[in-house]
C-alpha cells in the first residue's frame, strides 16, 4: 500500500532521477508483479527453504573418533593420503545419501508452489517471474544462454587442461572427486589459521594492506561482535553478509574449519560488509540496496586485491605462490560451475512437472556440456546424481547464480587495474560501492572504471589474463 501511494503520487516523478530513478522503478516493478493470492504461497515457500537450511545444517559424520559438521569434514579433502581423502568422502557422501529423496521432495514442491505463483501473477513461467523480482532489468533469459556458450567454448576447454595437469601430477590413473582438492605436488594441507579470531586478524591485516581504511571499516565488525565465523554442530549450512539497516552494520556468518577456502569467504563476505559500510550514510534505506551482480563484484574484487598480501598467514613466499596459484585454478573453474548451474535451474523450470528421472537426465547432460569430462564418478552414482543437492541457490535463491559470474568479469577488470595503479583502482572501487543502489547496473561499474559485459570477447580476453598469471606462477614455484 506504501509503494502504491509513492507510485501513485503526483511530485513522484519530480524527485531527482540521479538519486530515485532506479528506486521508483524498483518500486512501480515489485507493484507489477505482486499478487494477494501469492502471499500465503510465499509463506510455504520460505518455510520450505528453511526446511531445506534445516536438513544440510543437521548433518554429521562420525569419523575418525568423533562427530564431526560437513563443513569440518571437507578439511579431509586436502590430506594426501589418498585412501584417507577417499574413506572420508565416501562417509559424507553416505549420510547425504540417507537425505537426498527428502531433498528432491522439497525442491518437487518448491517447484510447483513456484509455477504457482508464477501463474497467479501473469507469467508463462516462474523464470519470467523470478527475473522480474531479480529486477533483472539490463538482460534476460536470452544473454544468459548466449554466456553458457561462450562459457562452453572459453573456460570449459581451460578447465579440462587444468584437471589434466592434476592427473599427470598426482600420477593416478583416473582423477576422482576426492583428487579436486589436495595439493598436486604432494605437500601437506594448508592450515593457515586455528582459531576464529587468528582468521579474523589475518584478514584484518590483508585489507589495511589493500587500503587503511578498510582495515578501519573491518574494526567495525570485530569490536561490534559482528562476527559468527566457526562450524558447530546444528549451525545452518554456507556463509553471508547481512546488513542491519537500523544500526547501518553489516554481519558476517560462515562456517570455518582452518582452511585457505574460509580465509577466501571471509575475504569475500569481508568485500560485501565494505559494501554497506561505504554506502551506510545514503538516508534512504532502499537506495541502500544495490544489484546483486555489482555486490558480487564488491566482495570478489576482494578477494583479487588481498591476493598480494597474503603473507598475514603464510610466512613462506612458496606457501604463498602456491595459494595463488590454486585460487587461480579454482577461478577458471568457477565459470563453468555457474553455468551448470544456471542452465540447469533454466531446464527445471523450462520444463514444469518433469519426473525425478528426467531431472537425473538433465543434470548428466548439463554436466557433460560443462563439467570438462576428466573426474571419474564410476560406482558413485548418489555422489554425481546429488551434485545439484548441494548447490543451496538452488532451493534458497533460484536464479541468483548467474551473477557470480558476471561479477566475476567485473571483479577481475578491477583486479587489471589494481595491477596498473592499485592506489587509483582502489579510490574507484570505494567510489562505486559507496553508490549504493543509486545508479543503474551498467552505470554502477562503469564508475567502478570497469565494463558490465559478459561476451563471449570479454571472458576470452580476461580468462587470457588469467593463464598469463597462472604461467608465471608456475615459473616462480
Amino acid at each position: 500500500a506504501l509503494k502504491k501511494k509513492l507510485a501513485q503520487h503526483p511530485t513522484a516523478d519530480l524527485l531527482p532521477p540521479e538519486q530515485y530513478g532506479t528506486w521508483l522503478r524498483s518500486v512501480r516493478n515489485s507493484i507489477e508483479i505482486f499478487r494477494e493470492e501469492n502471499v500465503t504461497l510465499e509463506t510455504e515457500i520460505d518455510k520450505l527453504q528453511s526446511e531445506y537450511d534445516k536438513i544440510i545444517g543437521g548433518l554429521t559424520v562420525s569419523f575418525d573418533g568423533q562427530e564431526q559438521t560437513f563443513p569440518q569434514m571437507a578439511r579431509y579433502q586436502e590430506e594426501t593420503d589418498r585412501a584417507l581423502r577417499e574413506r572420508a568422502y565416501c562417509a559424507t557422501q553416505s549420510e547425504f545419501s540417507q537425505q537426498m529423496d527428502t531433498i528432491e521432495t522439497v525442491l518437487d514442491n518448491l517447484l510447483d508452489r513456484r509455477g504457482q505463483a508464477a501463474q497467479n501473477a501473469g507469467f508463462d513461467s516462474y523464470r519470467e517471474l523470478c527475473y522480474r523480482q531479480l529486477e533483472r532489468f539490463d538482460y534476460g533469459a536470452r544473454e544468459c544462454e548466449e554466456f553458457h556458450d561462450s562459457v562452453q567454448s572459453v573456460a570449459t576447454p581451460l578447465l579440462r587442461e587444468i584437471r589434466l595437469e592434476r592427473q599427470a601430477s598426482l600420477q593416478v590413473e583416473t582423477l576422482r572427486p576426492w583428487d579436486l582438492r589436495v595439493d598436486p605436488q604432494g605437500r601437506e594441507p594448508l592450515r593457515p589459521f586455528t582459531t576464529a579470531a587468528e582468521l579474523s586478524r589475518g584478514c584484518r591485516t590483508m585489507f589495511e594492506r589493500v587500503d587503511p581504511a578498510l582495515g578501519h571499516h573491518f574494526d567495525v565488525l570485530i569490536d561490534g561482535r559482528l562476527l559468527d565465523l566457526e562450524s558447530r554442530k546444528g549451525k545452518a549450512p554456507g556463509g553471508y553478509q547481512e546488513t542491519y539497516p537500523e544500526r547501518r552494520v553489516p554481519f558476517i556468518f560462515m562456517n570455518a574449519a582452518g582452511t585457505q577456502s574460509d580465509v577466501e569467504t571471509l575475504l569475500h563476505e569481508g568485500g560485501h560488509a565494505f559494501h554497506a559500510l561505504e554506502c551506510r550514510d545514503e538516508p534512504l534505506v532502499a537506495c541502500r540496496d544495490y544489484p546483486i551482480e555489482f555486490a558480487e563484484v564488491a566482495s570478489m574484487s576482494m578477494e583479487l586485491l588481498a591476493l598480494p598480501h597474503l603473507d598475514a598467514f603464510y610466512s613462506n613466499p612458496d606457501d604463498v605462490r602456491r595459494v595463488q596459484l590454486e585460487f587461480f585454478e579454482n577461478l577458471i573453474g568457477v565459470f563453468p560451475w555457474v553455468a551448470t548451474i544456471d542452465a540447469f535451474q533454466h531446464w527445471l523450470y523450462a520444463n514444469p512437472g518433469h519426473s525425478r528421472e528426467e531431472r537425473l537426465v538433465a543434470w548428466k547432460t548439463t554436466q557433460d556440456r560443462f563439467g570438462a569430462g576428466v573426474v571419474d564418478y564410476t560406482g558413485l552414482d548418489d555422489a554425481f546424481r546429488s551434485g545439484w543437492m548441494r548447490q543451496l541457490h538452488i532451493f534458497v535463491v533460484p536464479f541468483y547464480y548467474i551473477e557470480y559470474a558476471i561479477a566475476q568479469l567485473g571483479a577481475l577488470q578491477v583486479w587489471l587495474n589494481y595491477r596498473e595503479d592499485p592506489k587509483s583502482a582502489v579510490e574507484l572501487y570505494r567510489h562505486g560501492l559507496s553508490l549504493g543502489g543509486t545508479k543503474k547496473l551498467p552505470e554502477l561499474f562503469e564508475a567502478t572504471g570497469i565494463r558490465f559485459d559478459f561476451s563471449a570477447s570479454m571472458l576470452e580476453r580476461l580468462l587470457g589474463a588469467v593463464a598469463e598469471e597462472l604461467q608465471s606462477l608456475r615459473q616462480l614455484a
